[in-house]
């Protein structure tokens, strides 16, 4: 598995909530061409649920980062205030609040 963890700018959305964006990708392994691509798209799935999982395990249960946003612009309501995760468009990104847990998230995964 790939991760690349950066801060976030103002190129991502949600980056005055989140400072870190993690991007989740298959590994480098080589795929036949026939089927490759669905291959790679799966590895990649599968990691990012893997990495999802322990997030949820680690800070508790968030949400898509669209919905997130949503949810802060909505009164009386509560998100969890530590990640949240982007799939839209075939992407697998995890985005961290802080340092905090950007660092707890590089002990475990890098």
């Amino acid at each position: 598995m790939k991760l690349q963890i950066r801060k976030t700018d103002a190129r991502f959305t949600g980056n005055d909530f989140f400072k870190y964006v993690v991007d989740i990708r298959a590994d480098g392994m080589s795929v036949p061409v026939i089927g490759g691509l669905q291959q790679q798209i799966a590895r990649r799935m599968l990691n990012f649920i893997e990495v999802r999982d322990w997030c949820i395990q680690t800070w508790g249960m968030s949400c898509e980062r669209t919905i997130y946003l949503d949810i802060l612009g909505a009164e009386g309501r509560q998100v969890n205030t530590h990640w949240s995760w982007h799939t839209e468009f075939g992407e697998t990104k995890i985005y961290l609040a802080s340092d905090k847990e950007a660092n707890w998230f590089k002990l475990k995964w890098i």
